[in-house]
Parts: structure tokens; C-alpha cells; sequence
């Protein structure tokens, strides 16, 4: 478990695509598989997820600079010199469908991202101002209520440079005084999955300036099957540099670090690409450089010294590599090795104190190199995102205008007159150009500029020209391209009042959101309940509602590969539908040149999976309905989207919530009372803000085996939609997200033993296999270990108590070695243990005692014996 700061486990990874990729609050990106540390275990670069095979080994983030005269380097890799501070609030954050997810779940804390219409969550006239970070960034007495998620899992951490525990590791440390801000993000749409994102806000919290800054990536692959011995020393590397078209038809910049396995048999087929896609930008050159490039890319072989190719040791050696400019040649298949690869940025030649560079990357994956550079080109466009007219005034964004500079944050020249003066609005970056080439356009003033409500002088121009020249030409551009003054005539960026630039926004067909998930075990048998969360999700891009059917999905008896842990789930391809439930619709006469109208789906209709909770009708909780009533009418702002919390984080009572405590004892009954609760809504001035009330679904499967992980998945699908002009029509079946990303498991089991079968038939409680021979294990279902599960084994205790129930093992000279516990109200009536020791030991050959006490005294305990055959 995390220590509270440090987060060691391996329990972070992101895993809703086809890359998952362990993610660390302490430099690190990857699990170092190869080694025997606590995250070791986590998948570090695996692709296909739930596959075993790794293309990435560890990377982590560079960062270079002068502060007072002295170099420093600060790594994430291969020394892990950023580290989370003291404050227990310093770890890991986890937001899956805009909700905080880790390491607590908190619906209250909410991330709808721009260009959402509800960006605002907190409708306070911000939007993304809180980052997940548990603390109140915005001062306004809530936390992280309004924090902006990226993609469809995103983690985030805090990082620092200058911590005690850092110079105690690594006593050559050279601290520069940095917050680093890392959010680590994943999709889960069909055309994103192989990919991950990586956005660094890199912050110098000290009063000193750092100059000439470079920041980068250290990238260590190490491609092969995980279950491999050791290092292979048959990586292959290089650079790709390149344009590409996208889908808008203008041009993307490929800057990417790539690596492939080219052992003489079984190489593994993917290409694992590292992209730099894009860092904050400054005309001047004075701040950051004017557009975004890799300077130097270098390619270290781990059997080299560093003077001849080998990995950089010193901060001097790593800061000249980073502040090259030169890029390395790619390796020939005669030149394979163990290899790591580098890239940077810059320089930044003047981070002053408060300063942020922010700093954007995507780890990208494909079959060879061509599927590796579709799936970047796809990165890029995320990245690339959209403008938007967030500030509502039509008179900002215009005319390839998306900047606005002004004259106090600007830098100065030696004599203090400012660098905007003399520079073109409609060109600011002129390094691209000769003034000869833009003469007839004025020259910025003093006249021009509008003084803003804070007192500062502005005035809106096109910073990123250069840019927009590159993406006319697929080139870099320069007064030899005379063509580029013809972007006048189509600027991509400040126009029809889009001043605001929004990175990482998915533009593609997005299947409803999957609804919330819950299973139960039964007796060969497992019962999948969801809601309909589904059926309200609005479509961004036709925005409006567009769903169509529910799909249960099922895994059966999987056997995770090696190195999977407690997170990793069956490969996509794996899954299959068990039942589908839609509406009852269809497309019209004509739409898809059909002659009769053509039925959308079976049209079962999905009142034949509607489910009533028992809970509501169960006399122990009569009142509960009015008294949940009550409290969701008072709650006229809508402000509680869960079930009331009925105690402070002290433990006294939260005055006004006594009236709930005859049912404190039965959370999820609450979390059920408070979802079917409806509240009607009213308009301003007395506004009341709707509540409608949680519909339920169910679905019985009887083809499963007791003792056995089965995977469920329940995904939502859409309609395929086209316009006719005056609106959107059904055109048949539409899409559907990835059964993995949405799934639970769960084990069947007996049903456990009543109190009036124990007194008729008293007890018959029993190991299975006995004795537990290795063979027998291994017949039974030995699978590879993972972190909670080393051994892979395991023994079942059958026909347990419908009670409360330990189970305590001990050796046959007494010792107790294990306690399990175990609820036969709702798991079922057994349970397992895989034959480690409370001290993660495994057990030897021998006679173990264990008895079985229940909280009901209608059980009495029950002693037995087994026996293991190592």
C-alpha cells in the first residue's frame, strides 16, 4: 500500500487501453520488471495489456540548468531525484468519467474538462482552476472540485527536487529548487488506446533564476517477454523527424525516440515510440524557445563508458548531452545492444522564479514502424486539441490572433524599452521571416495597446506564426518559403473569437459512458446489477443524448500472464457478449436507401432487465424513503451528488444527519435510497435543480464454476447518426467502448451453510485439494503470482457458516501462521488461501491445523486438518 507519500506498490497503472504503464509520484515511469522491488511486479510497458510482454523497462523526466553558475541535472531516471514532499496529501490521484476515483473515491470531486459545456463544475465563473491534488487551490473552501481530467484515466502527483530524503540517497545531488506537476493519462477510445500521455508542469519555486534550461526524456526499453532471463542486448533505436498529414488535412511535427526488438527468433512485433509533442512557447526566444523542437537526441549503450556512447553519469556529462544540438544516427541492425535513449528541448534561457515550463509527451506503441507512426501522428492530435471562445467576447481570437502579450509581463531589451514594440501583431515571432517580406503591415506601438481591468497594456497577436506556417507546409519555415504569406489568407489559430487553446481534447466518435458496475457471487452462478447512467450521457459531438443498448460481457477461467498484478485484466480479444439489451427504435424509411423502415438491434427492449433493489421494499429500513426525501428536497442547489454523510472526519454525528443513524450500519442501502430519490426542478429566481432518480438492471449467468475468477464487463453502445439538414437521424448500430474498461470480478461460490443446515446436518466443513500436492495444485488452478498473490496456488475452505467468519491456520506444533476472514453473508459459503504465511513466507510440507469461528454463536467453532506435499 502507499506510505501515504511515496506510492511503491505498483498499484498505479494506467491500464483502460492496450499499453498499460505503471505510474510513480517518485520519478519513475515503469516498473523496472526485471528486478525484485514492490512495484516490480506492475506492468511497466505492456502491450497488449495482459500480455507479459514489456517494451519499456523504466523512463523518467530530465531537467537541466545553470543557477548561479553551477550545472544541474535533475532525473527521474535512471536516479529517481524527484520525490513527493512530506504532507500525507502528496501522493497519487486517480479520476476515471470526471470523478476522483484514488486513492479515495469522491464523487463530490469533480474534473468535466473543456470543451464540455459543464467545464465549469463548480459554476463559479473558473474553469480547471483546482488541480487533483487534495488541497484547495483556488481558496475557495473546496477541494479539488473543479481539476480538468485529461483522457479517460488520469493520474496525478506532486513532485520536488530539493527534499532531504533526495540528498541522503544521492549525495552528488545538485538541487535547483523545482515542483514538478505530473499527469499521466490514457484513453480508452478504439483509435487512442496504444498510447499514453504525459503533461509536466515544471515550476522554479526558488528566488533564483535558472538559466539556460533543457528538459527531456530518459527512455530505457528493454523489449522482451517478461518471464525472459535478464537484459537482452538486441534493442534496436533511433529518431524519427519528420511532418505528417492529419485527418484535418494540415501538418503534424513527428519528433520521436524509437526503439524495437530484433532478437535473431521471436522478436516482438510492436515499435515503442517516446513523442515530444509540444512545450510553452515565446516569440522573443527570451523565455522559452519560439517553437517546440527537440534539440538533441542521443542514443547510450549500457556496455560503453561514457566517453564512448555509454549513459551519461555526472550532471556536467548529462547537461552537455542534453544541450547538444545534434541528433544521433539510428542504430543498423550490426549495432544492436542495450540501449537508452535521450531527447531534449531548448534551451529555456531564462526561467525566473515562479516560472513554469510546461512540458508535453506521448508514449506510443504500434505493429512496426508505420503502426507506430499512425498512433503518433494520432498523439499529436490530441495534443494539438482545440481553440475555443471561452472568455464569450467576439472581439478577442480574431484574425489569427490567439495571443495576448502585454508590456508589463513581456521581457525588456538592455535600455528597459520593451521587445514588443517594433515587432508585427499579425507576425510577433520573426524568426521565420525577414522584415523586407511583412513591410506593408504596422508595427506595433504604444498606441495599439488596451489597458485590461487589471491595469496591465495588451494588445492580441499572432505568437505562434511560425507554427501556423509549419502546419501549412509540412516543413520548417523561413523567408526562402515564399509561399508561407499565404496562411494569411487561413490562419489555424485566433479566429471567429477562439482565444483559448485547449490541449488534449478527443475530437472523434465517443461510445456512452459505461454504466456503474456491482456483481454477486452465487453457487455456480454470478448476478451482474448496473444503472442507467448510460442513458443520460450526452455526446459531445452531436451534443445530445445518443444511446442505444446495454452489452454484457463475460471472462471465464482466465490465467494472467507473468508479472500481472491485482489491476490486470484479460486482453480484449478474450471477452465475449453474453446478452445484449437495446431500445426498441429504427431507422427511418430512406436514410440508408431502405425501402421500409429496418429495426435497430434485436429491439428487445430494456424493461426485460429492469431490476427493483430488494432493499426497497425490506421492512428493516421502513421510514428510510422519508427521511431521504426530506433531505434531497432540502438540497435545493443539488450540491449532494452522493448519499448524505452521516459523521464528520472526527466521528461525531454531522448535526442534522441523526435522523439517519437507525440505518448508519448499512451504507449501500443509503448509497440505493439515495439514487431512486427524485427532486422537480424549478427556474429562476427560486431556481431548484432537478434530481432524477437511478434506474436499475440485472442479468443472471448460471454458466460459470465454483472456485474460479470470472471477469464481467456491462459497455453501452450508441447510433450511428447523419445529418439531413435539419437534424440528426438513426442510420443503424453505432459504437461501443472496450469491455475491459469498465469490468469487475468475481469468484462463484458455494452458498454458505444456514444455521438450521448446521443444526441438521451439522458441520461439514472441508479443504479441497487434500492433501495439496503440487500436482493436485496445479490440476486445481495454479496461475503466475503477482504481488498480493506470490504463490499462485491456492486451497479452498468449503461449506463455510452464512456468518461472519476467521479462519485461522496453524502449523501442527501450534504456531498460528494465517488468519483469514471471511463474510459468509456475501461471499458466499468459501473461501481461499494460497499458502503464504502472514510473514509472506511460503509454507513447507507438513500437517496444518485450522479452525473456524464464527460471530453467529449458533456456529460453533470448528477445528479440521490438511495436508500440503511440497
Amino acid at each position: 500500500m502507499p506510505d501515504g507519500i511515496h506510492v511503491l506498490d505498483g498499484s498505479y497503472v494506467l491500464d483502460v487501453g492496450n499499453l498499460h504503464v505503471n505510474i510513480t509520484n517518485h520519478g519513475l515511469i515503469g516498473s523496472q520488471y526485471s528486478l525484485q522491488l514492490p512495484y516490480s511486479k506492475a506492468p511497466s510497458g505492456e502491450w497488449p495489456g495482459g500480455s507479459g510482454k514489456e517494451y519499456l523497462w523504466g523512463a523518467g523526466l530530465w531537467i537541466g540548468g545553470i543557477v548561479d553558475g553551477q550545472i544541474s541535472v535533475v532525473t527521474g531516471q535512471p536516479e529517481r531525484e524527484l520525490r513527493p514532499g512530506e504532507s500525507i496529501f502528496e501522493t497519487i490521484y486517480e479520476a476515471k468519467a470526471g470523478r476522483q476515483t484514488r486513492p479515495v473515491a469522491n464523487e463530490e470531486r469533480t474534473g468535466v474538462r473543456l470543451p464540455d459545456v459543464g467545464a465549469d463544475d463548480d459554476r463559479d465563473g473558473k474553469i480547471d482552476e483546482d488541480f487533483l491534488n487534495g488541497l484547495d487551490d483556488d481558496g475557495d473552501g473546496r477541494i479539488d472540485e473543479d481539476f480538468g481530467q485529461i483522457a479517460s484515466q488520469m493520474f496525478t502527483c506532486t513532485m520536488h527536487d530539493d527534499l532531504p530524503l533526495i540528498r541522503e540517497l544521492y549525495p552528488d545531488h545538485l538541487p535547483m529548487g523545482l515542483t514538478v506537476v505530473q499527469r499521466a493519462a490514457a484513453y480508452e477510445q478504439q483509435d487512442y488506446r496504444d498510447m499514453i500521455l504525459l503533461d509536466y508542469r515544471i515550476t522554479n519555486t526558488t528566488g533564483k533564476t535558472i538559466r539556460d534550461a533543457y528538459v527531456g526524456m530518459y527512455v530505457d526499453c528493454d523489449i522482451q517477454e517478461r518471464d525472459g532471463r535478464g537484459s537482452n542486448a538486441d534493442d534496436l533505436g533511433g529518431f524519427y523527424r519528420g511532418a505528417v498529414r492529419g485527418e484535418d488535412g494540415t501538418f503534424y511535427r513527428l519528433l520521436i525516440g524509437w526503439m524495437k526488438d530484433t532478437p535473431s527468433v521471436d522478436a516482438l512485433p510492436g515499435v515503442f515510440g517516446t513523442v515530444m509533442l509540444g512545450h510553452d512557447t515565446d516569440p522573443f526566444n527570451f523565455y522559452s524557445p519560439h517553437v517546440p523542437l527537440v534539440n538533441s537526441f542521443q542514443i547510450f549503450s549500457a556496455n560503453a563508458t561514457g566517453n564512448q556512447g555509454g549513459i551519461p553519469v555526472s550532471d556536467e556529462e548529462r547537461y552537455h548531452m542534453m544541450s547538444l544540438n545534434r541528433i544521433d544516427r539510428d542504430r543498423t541492425p550490426e549495432n544492436t545492444g542495450e540501449l537508452k535513449l535521450m531527447f531534449s528541448s531548448g534551451p529555456f534561457p531564462n526561467v525566473v522564479p515562479g516560472r513554469t515550463i510546461t512540458y508535453r509527451v506521448a508514449m506510443v506503441i504500434g505493429d512496426g514502424m508505420d503502426g507506430m507512426l499512425r498512433n503518433a501522428r494520432k498523439a499529436a492530435e490530441l495534443y494539438r486539441g482545440r481553440y475555443l471562445d471561452v472568455d464569450d467576447n467576439p472581439y478577442t481570437g480574431r484574425y489569427g490572433r490567439e495571443t495576448m502579450v502585454c508590456i508589463e509581463d513581456s521581457p525588456t531589451w538592455e535600455d528597459g524599452q520593451s521587445r514588443i514594440y517594433g515587432r508585427f501583431a499579425v507576425f510577433l515571432d520573426n524568426t521565420c521571416f525577414d522584415d523586407d517580406q511583412v513591410y506593408p503591415y504596422r508595427r506595433i506601438t504604444m498606441d495599439d495597446l488596451v489597458t485590461q481591468g487589471d491595469g496591465r497594456n495588451c494588445i492580441w497577436v499572432n505568437a505562434d506564426n511560425c507554427d501556423e506556417c509549419f502546419r501549412l507546409l509540412g516543413e520548417e519555415c523561413n523567408r526562402d518559403n515564399s509561399e508561407w504569406t499565404t496562411m494569411l489568407a487561413s490562419p489555424h489559430t485566433g479566429v471567429n473569437g477562439r482565444e483559448t487553446h485547449v490541449p488534449w481534447v478527443f475530437t472523434g466518435v465517443e461510445a456512452p459512458l459505461p454504466p456503474h458496475l456491482r456483481l454477486m457471487p452465487g453457487d455456480n452462478a454470478v448476478e451482474v446489477f448496473w444503472d442507467d447512467i448510460s442513458e443520460y450521457d450526452i455526446d459531445l459531438q452531436y451534443q445530445q443524448v445518443d444511446f442505444e443498448s446495454y452489452r454484457v460481457w463475460r471472462v471465464a477461467e482466465w490465467t494472467p500472464p507473468p508479472g500481472a498484478t491485482d489491476s490486470t485484466e484479460p486482453e480484449a480479444s478474450l471477452w465475449t457478449m453474453l446478452v445484449e439489451y437495446d431500445l426498441v427504435d429504427f431507422v427511418p424509411i430512406g436514410v440508408v436507401g431502405n425501402a421500409t423502415e429496418l429495426p435497430v438491434g434485436r429491439n428487445s427492449g430494456l424493461d426485460i432487465a429492469r431490476y427493483t433493489p430488494a432493499c426497497l421494499s425490506d421492512p428493516r429500513f421502513a421510514g428510510l424513503a422519508e427521511v431521504m426525501q426530506t433531505f434531497v428536497d432540502a438540497d435545493s442547489a443539488g450540491r449532494n451528488v452522493e448519499r448524505p454523510r452521516i459523521r464528520s472526519r472526527r466521528g461525531s454525528v454531522i448535526p442534522g444527519r441523526e435522523v439517519f443513524l437507525p440505518w448508519e450500519y448499512a451504507p449501500d442501502v443509503l448509497d440505493t435510497f439515495f439514487a431512486v430519490t427524485t427532486r422537480e426542478g424549478s427556474p429562476p429566481p427560486d431556481e431548484v435543480v432537478p434530481k432524477r432518480a437511478t434506474r436499475y438492471y440485472h442479468y443472471r449467468d448460471n454458466q460459470v464454476h465454483n472456485g474460479f475468477q470470472t471477469f464481467y464487463s456491462v459497455v453501452a453502445t450508441d447510433r450511428k447518426l447523419v445529418n439531413n439538414g435539419s437534424g440528426y437521424q438513426i442510420a443503424g448500430m453505432g459504437i461501443q467502448s472496450d469491455p475491459g474498461n469498465n469490468s469487475a470480478s468475481t469468484t462463484p461460490a458455494p452458498e454458505a451453510q444456514t444455521s438450521e443446515q448446521r443444526e441438521k446436518m451439522g458441520a461439514n466443513i472441508y479443504v479441497y485439494p487434500n492433501p495439496a500436492t503440487q500436482s493436485a495444485l496445479a490440476e486445481f488452478q495454479q496461475r503466475p503470482g503477482t504481488a498480493s498473490d506470490p504463490s499462485g496456488v491456492r486451497v479452498i475452505f468449503n461449506n463455510l457458516p452464512a456468518a461472519h467468519n476467521t479462519i485461522r491456520i496453524f502449523t501442527s506444533s501450534g504456531d498460528l501462521i494465517q488468519t483469514i476472514n471471511h463474510d459468509g453473508l456475501r461471499d458466499g459459503g468459501a473461501a481461499s488461501w494460497n499458502l503464504m504465511t502472514r510473514n509472506n513466507q511460503e509454507v513447507v510440507s507438513g500437517i496444518y491445523l485450522y479452525s473456524v469461528h464464527s460471530d453467529d454463536s449458533r456456529f460453533e467453532t470448528f477445528r479440521g486438518y490438511f495436508t500440503v506435499v511440497r
